[in-house]
């Protein structure tokens, strides 16, 4: 088994993981990797791992302390 690098959110959709995003106040989701590697192309935003954590939120509590990881799809 190889291992795979995942630096960015096409990296992601490429090798077919989605996005599981878990924030401190224990709420956690999952966002389907491909759509979200086509909105930020759409809009021109950058795809890279470090920037898609910056830019999310939390939806229970609003917070922005979150931590991103693979989910299988």
């Amino acid at each position: 088994m190889g291992s795979k690098r995942l630096d960015s959110i096409s990296d992601y959709a490429r090798h077919g993981y989605d996005l599981r995003v878990a924030c401190k106040c224990g709420h956690v989701a999952t966002i389907d990797s491909l759509r979200l590697s086509l909105e930020c192309s759409e809009r021109k935003l950058s795809r890279s791992m470090f920037a898609i954590e910056r830019r999310l939120r939390c939806k229970a509590c609003g917070g922005r302390d979150i931590k991103c990881g693979q989910a299988e799809r």
